[in-house]
């Protein structure tokens, strides 16, 4: 997943030593540069940064946005002192990042840059901090944004029309019988292996049999025969279309588990394309497996519950515990094998959704109060303390699924909303 480098151009902005500016007139933009060049190679190696100029003239501003090219990915302007010549650089129209030099107290004209982003609707996000991970997080979105343009996901089930673009990613339909011959090469011995192994690492397994857990697995080896052969990195299944008419010999809830507690690799269930590219972004933004779910509200406690028959069980992170889980059957009917995951309670949750036709991106931020237990509705559910879940309920937008995602990266999707050009949307406020 995104393991191609991200080209990004490196430009620092200054008045020369000598100059009265800020931090200081003693201050040396060029020593300083070669100093965060360094830090830049060792903290962030999946970034090929190219140019790194210091820029302390207007003339070489216009210049060095003279030099910038199609084949860059985005921008990066680290801002060491006094400086406002911003403008040629802005109109390059590239994911742009305006970071104030983390020792600070360089940061005159950091205002006005802000101004004029906002005034021309620059794709630009402005940063000022001593945080460098939090600096890390913002060049995360630049290696998101091209990630995606390398990115090929698949459509099993999907119509004729299945076979398009989605912010750069390839969407490409397969027939559901090429699923099923791989399904039927399936290797018997390793499916029997992680079927066990899924069993040993549940808490308890209640309705479905060992075999009915078999075709799961097999089905999971399918997948990623499918994935690996084609160079995909996500797999979407029409899961209840196809196995209410049939022609799926499995849910594939497990196998979808499976692919979301592994790196670089995502799924999504009932063929949708928007969540499979939203758990995409968030999972490489944030380095976490996610919950694609659809919500039930209770106005009464301003409660969100989340629920589907699937989760990932890394859901704080894939060097992390998994989550609890017990393997059941699929709700809705009652058949084949499906997840119960226990959520944990006590921290801040995300939910998000990325509506690419509209150039939106759906946000909330919430808090976890664990799994909601109930044989009702989907096997795994998280109930959610929402802003106001009536609210929510009656701004509802967009279909129904949402993804859920540990922690607050609420900040990072607003930002990545920037370079994009997306507007963006709270729901339930």
């Amino acid at each position: 997943m995104g393991t191609e480098r991200t080209r990004v151009r490196l430009i620092f902005i200054s008045q020369p030593k000598g100059a009265p500016k800020w931090p200081s007139i003693h201050f040396d933009p060029h020593r300083r540069a070669e100093q965060l060049r360094e830090i830049l190679r060792r903290r962030l190696p999946e970034i090929e940064f190219i140019g790194g100029d210091v820029v302390t003239s207007s003339d070489k501003m216009s210049e060095i946005a003279g030099r910038i090219s199609l084949g860059e990915d985005g921008i990066a302007v680290f801002n060491l002192g006094s400086s406002w010549g911003l403008n040629p650089i802005l109109k390059a129209d590239l994911p742009t990042l305006i970071i104030n030099d983390p020792l600070l107290f360089g940061g005159a004209g950091m205002i006005a840059h802000s101004q004029r982003i906002r005034r021309e609707g620059a794709r630009a996000v402005i940063i000022s901090t001593t945080d460098w991970d939090e600096i890390d997080r913002k060049f995360r979105l630049l290696h998101v944004i091209s990630s995606l343009r390398r990115a090929k996901f698949l459509s099993i089930g999907g119509g004729p029309g299945a076979d398009r673009e989605i912010m750069g990613a390839a969407v490409e339909r397969v027939p559901v019988d090429e699923l099923n011959r791989s399904y039927e090469k399936a290797d018997e011995e390793e499916a029997r292996g992680i079927a066990r192994r899924w069993m040993e690492g549940a808490d308890a397994v209640v309705e479905p049999s060992e075999e009915e857990i078999l075709k799961s697995a097999k089905l999971y080896l399918a997948m990623k025969e499918l994935m690996e052969e084609r160079g995909a990195v996500g797999i979407a299944v029409d899961c209840l279309g196809l196995f209410y008419a049939g022609k799926l010999p499995a849910y594939p809830c497990l196998g979808f588990a499976q692919i979301d507690d592994e790196p670089g690799l995502i799924s999504a269930c009932e063929n949708d394309i928007a969540s499979l590219l939203t758990k995409f972004v968030v999972k490489l933004i944030t380095g976490k497996p996610s919950f694609l779910s659809e919500p039930d509200m209770d106005s009464s406690r301003d409660l969100a519950i989340y629920a589907h028959c699937v989760s990932a069980t890394r859901m704080a992170g894939l060097d992390e515990e998994p989550e609890p889980y017990i393997i059941r059957s699929h709700a809705e009917d009652d058949k084949g094998a499906a997840l119960q995951v226990r959520f944990r309670p006590g921290i801040p949750v995300t939910v998000v959704k990325l509506i690419p036709d509209e150039r939106r991106i759906l946000l909330l931020r919430g808090e976890s109060l664990g799994a909601f237990v109930s044989d009702r509705g989907c096997r795994s559910k998280m109930a959610v303390r929402v802003p106001d879940a009536q609210r929510l309920l009656e701004n509802w937008q967009h279909s129904w699924h949402r993804v859920v995602v540990y922690g607050d990266y609420a900040r990072d999707f607003e930002h990545l909303a920037r370079l994009i050009g997306f507007d963006v949307c709270y729901e339930g406020v």
